[in-house]
């Protein structure tokens, strides 16, 4: 009753700055929440991509070395045509 206001009584300027620091600390975490899986994204995004030319780079390799293997195999000439050739 002596008119000083006590430690522990909050005041009404102190209640709004807490306020207001919960708010700007929670958007914070907000975005920097958003960043971090803007991240996460764009790598799993990157690591698909890349995966995804190694294999096709892969199958196409495979594709081809199966075609020269059969152009190889029609390159050679046929016993047939040794017999003919011999036989004359």
């Amino acid at each position: 009753m002596n008119g000083t206001v006590s430690a522990e009584a909050p005041t009404v300027a102190s209640l709004l700055s807490t306020g207001c620091a919960i708010v700007v600390g929670s958007e914070a975490r907000s975005q920097h929440s958003v960043q971090v899986v803007q991240v996460a994204v764009l790598c799993v995004l990157c690591l698909t991509v890349i995966f995804g030319i190694v294999f096709l780079g892969c199958n196409l390799l495979l594709r081809a070395e199966s075609m020269m293997a059969l152009l190889a195999r029609d390159r050679r000439p046929s016993k047939e045509m040794e017999v003919g050739i011999a036989g004359t």
